[in-house]
């Protein structure tokens, strides 16, 4: 198979759904003109954003990324294009408020779409700082630039890891999801939780691409794990559709299907790649840490409900944390990193999210600052 990690018709055939193409009309006229702003450009979502959005003649675009190489490549493919869009590319880090601000003054963006992230689960149980510290306080300073820079919109990509977390990635991305419910504006924001990104970089596809080139063994965590799944065409799509729900402060959820067994996508790539023995072996090497079995796109406390757009639910929750508590808690949060103390952390993570406990276990060296895990 040429690359099938990049190659949308095959991830739709192996989720037996077809693209839909709702609200077209709608989101053009949404963005035309627009000055559009992307953070984490140069990864998987956020360019296949930009590619998109770079079809329907914007006025401009601007894309940062921390990561140069996939920012250059990126800049270079729409630059070839040859079209109108006016391209800005910035190597940066969204936590860097000073330089969100002055993206803000010089650029004005009306649109942004917030996709930089920490997300590869058991790395993030490993770096917990840094997970805490791109994923949340990131998007609390991207939302602070975006008020005070009088945006219209920002959407910021979550995921269904946020739904009752399990790992520190989950955990961070939970709380960038109350950010978004307590922004105190006057921006519109929403957040969309996604589902698993297949084809993603370092996502499950991938891995099991190159091991199935390599041979195998493929490896999956237990029999029963499920998971669900979206192409980026999907995520494209859902993300755009997010700029039509009417409302403020909103957290949404991107429908996914049903959960697949894991297992049976590792059937299905063995299945298609040619070349490939059709006796690769599969086996089960446990859960890590920081993974879960199953996942679920809504938690116990919440429901979700039509909100007139396609491929979109609204999530109504029962007992969200005060918008003065969410805020007191992300300042600890950021105290926290910038003393590297752990204990700290953990405190101001409880006060959000009381359920959650740290476990050491399989993490081997964990970057801890300044207190001692034990299990």
């Amino acid at each position: 198979m040429e690359s099938m990690r990049d190659q949308t018709a095959d991830w739709m055939s192996f989720l037996g759904r077809e693209l839909e193409c709702a609200h077209e009309d709608l989101l053009q006229k949404s963005v035309t003109g627009k000055r559009v702003f992307i953070t984490g450009a140069g990864g998987y979502i956020g360019s296949a954003l930009a590619r998109y959005l770079s079809n329907l003649s914007v006025q401009s675009l601007t894309l940062l990324d921390i990561a140069e190489g996939g920012l250059f490549e990126l800049y270079s493919e729409l630059e070839d294009k040859g079209d109108t869009t006016q391209l800005t590319a910035i190597v940066g880090d969204v936590c860097d408020m000073v330089l969100l601000r002055e993206i803000f003054e010089q650029h004005q963006p009306q649109i942004v779409f917030h996709a930089a992230a920490c997300k590869h689960v058991t790395l993030m149980e490993t770096n917990p700082f840094a997970a805490m510290h791109n994923n949340v306080i990131g998007t609390h300073q991207l939302l602070a630039a975006a008020n005070d820079g009088l945006a219209e919109q920002v959407i910021v990509v979550s995921t269904d890891k946020a739904v009752e977390p399990f790992g520190m990635m989950g955990v961070s991305k939970r709380i960038a999801e109350l950010l978004v419910v307590a922004n105190p504006g006057p921006v519109q924001v929403k957040a969309v939780r996604l589902a698993n990104v297949l084809g993603s970089t370092g996502s499950v596809g991938p891995i099991f691409v190159r091991q199935i080139c390599h041979g195998g063994p493929v490896q999956i965590t237990h029999p029963g794990c499920t998971r669900y799944f979206l192409s980026i065409d999907e995520v494209v799509q859902r993300l755009m559709s997010a700029l039509l729900v009417e409302g403020t402060n909103l957290l949404l959820i991107a429908e996914a299907g049903e959960p697949f067994p894991v297992v049976g996508l590792a059937d299905y790539l063995i299945a298609h790649i040619p070349c490939v023995s059709k006796a690769v072996e599969i086996c089960y090497i446990g859960l890590r840490s920081g993974e879960k079995l199953t996942e679920r796109m809504v938690a116990c406390n919440e429901c979700a409900i039509a909100c007139g757009i396609a491929s979109l639910n609204l999530v109504t929750c029962s007992d969200l944390p005060a918008a003065v508590l969410i805020d007191g808690a992300s300042d600890a949060i950021y105290e926290a990193i910038q003393s590297r103390n752990f204990n700290l952390l953990m405190t101001a993570i409880g006060k959000l999210i009381p359920d959650y406990v740290f476990s050491t276990k399989g993490h081997g060296t964990v970057d801890k600052g300044k207190m001692e895990i034990t299990e």
